[in-house]
């Protein structure tokens, strides 16, 4: 493998070739292996992106999509390499492709311009070969008779692909060349498997693919209009054109589409693919693909250029292993796979969490996810960077917001190209205006001028753009403060400056008026009940059926008087999801007697394994003992639930005992008139504190480098009475750890809200005080020695989300055991910002060694087992790879 120093040599000379080639060739016409890449060639097949789908929806683990299609250049479709294993059908040569569907991505056809060449009025066969590099899909055809076909495909728009076809013909004769695409029939495919699904047309008849072509055999087809779905969604005016440089003669089926030329001696030929969501976009598109076949060859070279751009400036480590840089090139491939262009209500380019995971793509756009997609890309794709971050601040609320003008600074949790129903009424949205996805309930923990501030120095250092580095950090300074100001004013319930998680005053944690006056139906639980109260749900103690409720009165009551079996509330939901980590067992989730539920047969064991709350409760004395029964109902289905043997009152005491520590109240922010602006936990986050740490400090120096002085005194003093106080209130001497704190209804003697939550189990939360730097020496030395530890987060691959002695503690359990790439790199970056490089370094490197397929062709994961490295939740994930990526730069060596 090259060093850097070569690929930087040779990539002035590519792009030197790539200009003088734009200035004296024919550019619809020349042939393009003058400038071939010369970084992106290295990295062949660092993703496997073969795949021939057949069906709508073909998915793998987590019902995310089978497949890792090449997505690039903020396009909304993606490509595919034929799988060449698959001996039931020739497919070599065509491009398996997909479409994001709004908000969904989901197989189109099986294969697209598909060529089979008939020589002598015969088909004949190929030997192929197909890759990929960063930025390109690649194959190549020979037949015996010494014909070759060399295909490229590339993205080359926002909504637009470009084929290269070169056929070598070095026979005497003309030959026939056929080019065909066949759409996907089937609806749904788990591992290989349709499940006896109905067809496609069965399952979704709105959604029509009716293919048309022209007088020259361009083809194109126009998708029916689909809201109802939660895996397709269109607006009866999407399609996608294919348009060719050279005419066809072509004929259509209901499915599928073949064209026919004839070709004497050698030709290139281009084809570009378009998916526009609306009429409107089509017809801007359309002057962009006439551009494109025009100068077709002018569309690759900047395509080829902009990934060796890319690589040049990602690929920074000199003292990488080349296993450690394929995993580099893996992450920005992925990154930038994920990243969209404007479509909708967004009007900036985004990154989404993962374009192949069914919840996370579309442009679907959070902040927590942003933050560290866009610390990463600012090192190699600045632009896409800061687009990112202006994404997310595109739908701050602002002052007289027509939906919730006491949120002023707020960044919504999940915004999108189609806006949340509640938002699109109140701003009298007539398009775009039913999103699945878009969510209000909550934000996320604010990173925001930390990545902010990497961005300016990457362009002022890197990228030699000191000018739009100033320009950004202006730009973004009155957003940030903004910000900063809400976490105050709507999460400060005890209004001592240091902000907790929470949950807005919004309709899907709070009675509206309608509900409280519609009848009681499987849609509405609401009726009777006290207009603006906290909605919340409880299951009462000898009952099997939820009762519904409302107001923070009564739901801290029930908390305190145990009678319930089980008990929620949205608002609860909501502010763990504003932490970043939905079911952490910090929040009071712990597995109970009641998910010891199973439709096969449960062992006593395996019960009390799952009964984590009841475990924890033995410490209060309570007998755990369990009796697994067999309810059958009047279909013979058997369904297996546990239930404790001893129900005694005096039993049942102990474990209310254990149910208390894990209760997670509520408190209600008001304005200065007594308005309800929100709701936060009687708990101050020991990460969430350690992020506002950050927050001043970065302020302070975004301040200071724009003029603004005063401010940057203010935020390094507020920076300064948050480490004291995490230091003096947060951290638990008897176990060496950093923990959240209890809210009391009176403060401590000492000034702090509350006493350390540490019976709820070590988590990363631990050590969020040395990543930000917040950490005295002495407290960073004893949360390492606990980092180190065996028995806690030294596992197969280190530091889990949960210590293994935690008692909420699952491997395979989200946010209570996985590992998460973003909390190990705040982990080993904590870890070497106290003195623990080599130890941070040691971790680093059995993450890349342990992780499954890291550093092979497996997409890059959202979270890995900590006790065996396998795989879990949604691949090709952004902040893993984005984080990966930081890892990369700043620890292999």
């Amino acid at each position: 493998m090259m060093n850097m120093n070569t690929k930087k040599s040779f990539l002035t000379v590519s792009i030197t070739s790539a200009l003088l080639l734009g200035c004296f060739s024919d550019s619809k016409n020349s042939n393009s292996e003058e400038n071939q890449p010369i970084i992106a060639s290295q990295f062949s097949n660092i993703l496997d992106r073969s795949g021939t789908p057949s069906h709508l929806a073909e998915v793998g683990a987590g019902n995310h999509m089978a497949y890792t299609p090449l997505h690039d250049n903020g396009a909304w479709h993606g490509h595919l390499l034929p799988d060449l294993s698959q001996s039931n059908e020739n497919t070599a040569g065509g491009f398996g492709t997909t479409i994001i569907a709004e908000e969904y991505n989901v197989s189109m056809a099986k294969y697209l311009e598909k060529p089979m060449i008939i020589l002598d009025g015969k088909k004949t066969d190929f030997t192929t070969k197909a890759y990929s590099i960063p930025g390109a899909l690649i194959q190549k055809l020979t037949t015996q008779d010494g014909v070759v076909i060399d295909l490229t495909l590339r993205f080359v728009s926002d909504r637009s692909s470009l084929l290269e076809t070169k056929v070598l013909n070095p026979t005497t004769q003309s030959l026939e060349l056929s080019l065909s695409g066949q759409l996907v029939t089937g609806y749904y495919a788990k591992d290989g498997d349709a499940q006896s699904q109905p067809s496609l047309s069965e399952k979704l008849p709105n959604y029509t693919r009716t293919l048309n072509s022209d007088n020259t055999g361009n083809v194109v087809v126009d998708f029916g209009r689909e809201r109802d779905s939660w895996y397709v969604r269109t607006t009866g005016e999407s399609a996608f054109h294919i348009t060719r440089s050279t005419p066809t003669i072509t004929t259509l089926t209901d499915n599928a589409y073949t064209s026919i030329k004839r070709i004497t001696g050698n030709e290139t030929f281009y084809t570009v693919f378009t998916h526009t969501l609306t009429a409107q976009e089509w017809a801007k598109e359309k002057t962009v693909v006439d551009d494109i076949l025009a100068n077709p060859t002018t569309y690759l070279t900047a395509s080829i250029n902009r990934w060796e751009t890319y690589l040049e400036k990602g690929l920074s480590n000199n003292s990488a292993a080349p296993e450690h840089e394929r995993v580099a090139v893996k992450a920005i491939e992925t990154l930038n796979g994920n990243w969209r262009s404007p479509a909708g209500v967004l009007d900036h380019h985004t990154v989404t969490p993962s374009v192949t995971a069914r919840w996370f793509s579309g442009n679907l756009t959070w902040p927590w996810d942003t933050w560290k997609q866009a610390y990463a890309m600012a090192h190699f794709n600045p632009d896409v960077a800061m687009e990112n971050i202006r994404a997310v601040f595109q739908y701050q609320v602002q002052e007289g917001d027509a939906l919730r003008p006491w949120d002023q600074g707020f960044l919504l949790d999940v915004v999108g190209m189609n806006m949340g129903k509640p938002r699109a009424e109140a701003e009298n949205r007539t398009e775009f205006n039913d999103a699945q996805t878009w969510n209000e309930r909550d934000t996320k923990p604010s990173l925001a001028s930390w990545a902010v501030w990497e961005v300016y120095s990457a362009l002022k250092n890197e990228h030699q753009r000191e000018a739009e580095a100033i320009a950004f950090l202006q730009e973004m300074y009155p957003k940030l403060v903004a910000y900063h100001n809400w976490w105050l004013t709507a999460r400060d319930t005890n209004k001592n400056g240091i902000p907790e998680y929470g949950a807005t005053f919004d309709t899907e944690h709070n009675v509206t008026a309608e509900e409280a006056a519609k009848p009681r139906d499987i849609h509405n639980n609401w009726n009777g009940l006290a207009i603006n109260a906290m909605k919340y749900k409880y299951i009462k103690l000898g009952e099997d059926k939820w009762t519904y409720d409302a107001g923070i009165e009564g739901y801290n009551a029930l908390l305190d008087s145990q009678n319930y079996v089980d008990i929620g509330s949205p608002a609860q939901t909501a502010a763990s999801w504003e932490s970043g980590r939905d079911d952490a067992a910090v929040f009071g989730f712990i597995d109970t007697i009641a998910d010891a539920k199973s439709t096969e047969p449960m062992s006593i064991t395996q019960a009390q394994q799952i009964d984590q709350l009841g475990r924890y409760a033995v410490k209060h004395g309570f007998d755990n003992s369990i009796t697994v029964n067999e309810i059958v109902d009047g279909n013979g289905k058997s369904t297996y639930i546990a239930e404790y043997t001893n129900t005694t009152p005096e039993n049942n005491d102990k474990l209310n005992l254990a149910k208390k520590e894990w209760q997670v109240k509520f408190a209600e922010s008001k304005d200065t008139n007594g308005q309800i602006v929100g709701y936060s936990l009687k708990q101050e986050s020991v990460d969430q504190a350690s992020y506002w740490y950050s927050d001043n400090n970065y302020l302070a120096k975004i301040a200071q480098a724009i003029g603004f002085s005063d401010d940057a005194l203010e935020f390094k003093a507020k920076a300064e009475k948050t480490k004291q106080y995490i230091n003096q209130c947060m951290f638990d001497a008897n176990s060496g750890f950093y923990y959240d704190i209890s809210i009391n209804s009176i403060s401590l003697s000492n000034g702090c809200a509350g006493e350390p939550l540490s019976h709820r189990g070590m988590g990363p939360e631990g050590w969020s005080p040395l990543f930000n730097g917040a950490a005295t020496q002495e407290n960073a030395d004893a949360v390492v020695k606990n980092m180190l530890d065996i028995n806690k987060f030294n596992t197969h691959v280190p530091l889990g989300t949960a210590a293994l002695d935690s008692p909420a503690y699952g491997a395979d359990i989200y946010w209570r055991g996985r590992v998460w790439v973003d909390q190990f790199y705040f982990g080993v970056r904590g870890m070497a910002n106290y003195g623990y490089q080599v130890q941070a370094n040691e971790y680093v490197s059995r993450l890349f060694q342990n992780a499954e397929g890291l550093t092979a062709d497996r997409p890059i994961q959202e979270n890995y087992n900590p006790e065996t490295g396998a795989v879990q939740g949604a691949n090709n994930f952004s902040w893993s790879s984005a984080h990966l990526y930081m890892l990369y730069n700043g620890f292999i060596n």
